[in-house]
């Protein structure tokens, strides 16, 4: 699993860091160019993070035996089709949420279809790399939980897209969330109170101008990551 996860970080980055504002502009205006730009960018991420593996041979779709190198290039594709053509915002009722779910369902699925198992059988650790599962933990605790948040507000009241020091305002506070499920023993519930009071407040001032149905799914939702991560960190040698 270690490629697999290795894969699944390129992904994340790719599509929840560097997809900014500007790109978002750009895949309204010209779709293709956007899909070119996300594909170039998977692709060269994962072939850094992947480049001990690449001339393995990787159980393409379990049917066909296919270097690493060549199976990256085919899901770098397949992800640009999917960014391209994905997109039922506006065209359906919730359309950019299930959008949301569908593109990256499919994604991860490709993944799961492509990268070697060898790795499982020879650590008999599903999450073999605590410093990847951390990075991915974080990721999907401050930048996939914000777009899915963002994908239900515009399919409830099509607002525009976030602006920059909302964005990673509410990123940091989710990710200070995140962060306190990994402190040792029981002090991450102490602290998780004080924080939470600290947040609370912070509404009430109006210095996070959020829904109250956002700030809770992005606090425990990054929370709950957290405790998956922490499983990782406490309980498998």
């Amino acid at each position: 699993m270690i490629v697999f996860w290795r894969l699944f970080l390129a992904v994340t980055l790719t599509d929840f860091v560097f997809f900014h504002k500007a790109l978002y502009q750009q895949q309204q205006e010209n779709r293709v160019r956007a899909m070119v730009i996300r594909a170039v960018s998977f692709t060269v991420l994962a072939l850094l993070f992947c480049h001990r593996y690449l001339t393995e041979g990787w159980p393409f779709l379990e049917e066909v035996t296919l270097p690493g190198w060549v199976c990256i290039l085919l899901f770098a594709a397949f992800h640009g089709f999917t960014d391209h053509y994905f997109h039922l915002g506006g065209k359906i009722k919730y359309g950019y949420t299930v959008s949301f779910f569908v593109k990256n369902f499919v994604n991860v699925l490709f993944l799961v279809l492509i990268a070697p198992f060898k790795t499982l059988y020879e650590t008999g650790n599903f999450f073999a790399e605590p410093w990847v599962v951390f990075l991915v933990g974080l990721l999907l605790a401050t930048r996939v939980l914000g777009w899915f948040i963002f994908a239900i507000e515009q399919d409830a009241y099509g607002r525009d897209y976030p602006s920059f020091d909302e964005q990673w305002l509410l990123a940091l506070v989710r990710a200070i969330f995140f962060l306190l499920m990994l402190l040792p023993g029981l002090r991450w519930a102490v602290v998780f109170v004080v924080w939470m009071g600290a947040c609370l407040y912070a509404r009430k001032i109006r210095l996070l101008d959020i829904p109250t149905w956002s700030f809770f799914v992005g606090a425990f939702g990054a929370a709950f990551i957290g405790f998956l991560v922490r499983l990782r960190f406490y309980l498998v040698g």
